[in-house]
């Protein structure tokens, strides 16, 4: 459905700003698909989200652009107006989509390996957002836990051990998976992720305590009520596929900083004026369970406050000011990781998986305390 929208989408625009002959507009029409397909543009996806097309939406117009003026008359104003009518296009593709998955008509029955805090917590989000596509239909249980604290308290039915599993899915007739183990991964669980690998059923991952096997995400990650969420294949795309995936990711990001870095500056001036700092590293624990810190901006001014007795004295962060509450109301706070997750994209495009910032992120409490490295001073 999107490729058809994405190509009447340029194809119409180029008919309206042009007087191209048709097998030009079919042409251009065909180089914006095969960019934004290399872009993942067309890739299936759980979370729907225009706001994350722009970038690659940008490229492909400008791509059906430059075919266009080569072969044409085209100019600036069909870039313009095949860039509005691609994101017109898959707004509305998105919005139908999303209605669809809702009422039920269109979605997928799904098993989930685990029954782990984590696997719980997921099928209660894929249950109640029913717009994500995927409805669980029971859980497997891991681990060599007693199978009745493993079943007790599940949002849906346990269909039995992990070895169970390949009788499970012809039971319930589900072509999906999605693994959210609780912890490493046993014999059992390996072997049951290598012969989901053997199939043709689709095979969904949380990256925590995923058993090593020969499985690559040609996609990047997805975050489902903030679990990161990803699909495995059992081969990766061929050389070249990569090679021009590697070209087009490259150009979405350097689009995607051409908008945010300007905004970065000048949100980063205003902060430095106002705090005294720019950027704050917020810790964090990611889908592995490894501690690490994201990039905010800074919203309180540090002050420093004496220890008495003594002849030191410790940084501590102040009050919020005009330019703090606006970032913080507008979740403008977390620019500077956009940033990063596109410069990251930048540095490994068309290869690892890159981490991108929710669009919902959440802001810090106007009570979190705010510091820096070196603000222990003497």
């Amino acid at each position: 459905m999107l490729t058809v929208a994405d190509a009447g989408a340029v194809a119409a625009a180029g008919a309206v700003a042009t007087d191209d002959s048709p097998a030009t507009l079919v042409l251009g029409a065909v180089v914006a698909v095969l960019v934004a397909r290399a872009a993942d543009l067309h890739r299936p996806r759980l979370v729907l989200s225009i706001a994350d097309d722009v970038p690659g939406l940008v490229v492909a117009a400008g791509a059906a652009t430059v075919v266009l003026a080569g072969l044409g008359s085209a100019g600036l104003a069909v870039w313009v107006l095949a860039l509005a009518c691609l994101v017109l296009a898959r707004t509305l593709v998105y919005a139908v989509t999303h209605v669809l998955r809702r009422s039920g008509r269109l979605g997928r029955r799904v098993l989930v390996v685990g029954t782990g805090p984590t696997a719980r917590r997921l099928a209660r989000t894929l249950l109640a957002r029913r717009e994500l596509g995927l409805r669980p239909v029971g859980l497997v249980g891991t681990g060599s836990g007693d199978p009745l604290d493993q079943a007790r308290g599940l949002p849906v039915a346990w269909l039995g051990p992990v070895t169970r599993l390949p009788r499970a899915m012809t039971e319930t007739g589900v072509d999906a998976v999605v693994v959210a183990l609780g912890g490493p991964a046993g014999d059992d669980e390996t072997a049951a992720v290598e012969g989901l690998l053997a199939t043709t059923a689709d095979l969904y991952a949380v990256a925590a305590w995923f058993p090593p096997v020969r499985a690559g995400a040609r996609h990047p990650r997805e975050l489902v009520d903030g679990i990161p969420v990803v699909r495995l294949h059992s081969r990766g795309a061929p050389l070249p596929v990569r090679a021009f995936k590697r070209l087009v990711e490259v150009l979405v990001a350097l689009a995607a900083l051409l908008v945010l870095v300007p905004a970065f500056t000048v949100l980063a001036l205003l902060v430095k004026a106002e705090t005294g700092g720019v950027l704050v590293r917020r810790p964090v624990v990611d889908e592995g369970g490894h501690e690490t810190t994201r990039p905010r901006f800074r919203t309180r001014r540090a002050r420093s406050v004496a220890r008495p007795g003594t002849t030191t004295s410790i940084t501590i962060s102040g009050r919020i000011g005009p330019v703090g509450r606006i970032l913080r109301r507008t979740r403008l706070v977390a620019l500077p990781e956009l940033v990063w997750a596109q410069l990251l994209r930048l540095r490994y495009a068309g290869g690892v998986p890159v981490a991108r910032a929710p669009s919902s992120a959440t802001p810090p409490r106007p009570n979190e305390t705010q510091v820096d490295a070196g603000q222990l001073t003497r």
